[in-house]
């Protein structure tokens, strides 16, 4: 009996103060995961800009930012990004048709030719971009074509994906 409270006081611990280290990590542990809820801020602020939007989910992205998918009757599903603070960092929604720029169809296809087109969306932020997503021998991922030509992957293990999978799955 004298070994388990011996065993005790070491995983507990004691500060020198009296408050046991393990009621320290547990507050601690509180109060982090208390923080990863919705700033009321930040669902304001989206609420006032997306006006009748509806099936709206929240998603934690990476380094603190908010992502939310939810509909909008004129325009269909769309994404939008929160920083930490609230600015809206940018809002994507789907293009289809006649309404996706035919050079960028033709790019991902001579980049990635025997990829599978999926989707575009264009991204409206401090600029506008475009996403393609493809598949390519079983890997989803994606191409972002920026205003200036440049352009870059997004390599399947991103949060984009990895978050809809989360969700799809």
């Amino acid at each position: 009996m004298h070994q388990i409270a011996l065993f005790w006081k070491r995983i507990v611990g004691h500060r020198p103060n009296g408050m046991p280290i393990f009621l320290v990590c547990m507050l601690l542990g509180i109060t982090l995961s208390c923080s990863q809820e919705l700033p009321e801020s930040i669902q304001n602020i989206f609420s006032s800009k997306f006006l009748n939007s509806r099936d709206v989910v929240w998603h934690r992205a990476p380094r603190g930012h908010w992502l939310v998918s939810f509909y909008m009757e004129r325009f269909g599903d769309m994404t939008a990004s929160y920083t930490p603070d609230g600015e809206l960092e940018y809002f994507e929604l789907q293009v289809q048709g006649d309404d996706i720029p035919l050079d960028l169809l033709e790019k991902a296809k001579h980049a990635y030719p025997e990829a599978n087109h999926f989707e575009v969306f264009e991204r409206n932020g401090k600029m506008v971009s475009y996403i393609v997503e493809l598949e390519d021998h079983g890997q989803h991922f994606g191409i972002i074509f920026f205003d200036n030509g440049d352009s870059s992957m997004i390599p399947p293990y991103d949060f984009r994906f990895a978050s809809r999978t989360q969700i799809d799955d």
